[in-house]
């Protein structure tokens, strides 16, 4: 389940209208009246309460869409580079064990990290949203 305290403007999630998850943007949050958050998502903009909401696992897809560019090394891992971010991830594990970095800032993540947590740290990382 996803803590509404980590959603920021920007983070991609996924939202339930009717019977159907659909991928979406998180464009305001409302802390009052037990917390209501605005997601646009390709089809609609609508207000969504925590159980609505899910998030989204870290992927190389997603990283791709956010413009990461993928290098292969001869180890097999993988190196992700969006500007001077660096991911580094293994073959196997690639997004429950890995490392990410910016200039001389290093964190080594050791659990399913979801997207919008990784847009969070990313922003806390370079001072500059990931959308």
């Amino acid at each position: 389940m996803i803590h509404f305290n980590e959603l920021k403007h920007g983070n991609h999630v996924m939202v339930r209208n009717e019977d159907t998850w659909m991928e979406g943007v998180v464009h305001h949050i409302n802390p009052d009246d037990g917390g209501q958050v605005e997601v646009t998502t390709g089809v609609q903009t609508n207000w969504y309460s925590i159980p609505e909401i899910e998030s989204i696992p870290l992927s190389e897809q997603q990283l791709l869409r956010f413009g990461f560019e993928k290098e292969v090394m001869e180890s097999g891992n993988m190196k992700f580079k969006h500007g001077a971010f660096r991911v580094l991830a293994g073959p196997t594990k690639l997004f429950t064990d890995f490392l990410m970095w910016y200039r001389e800032e290093k964190s080594h993540i050791t659990y399913p990290m979801t997207v919008h947590q990784f847009q969070n740290r990313y922003e806390a990382m370079v001072k500059i949203p990931l959308e």
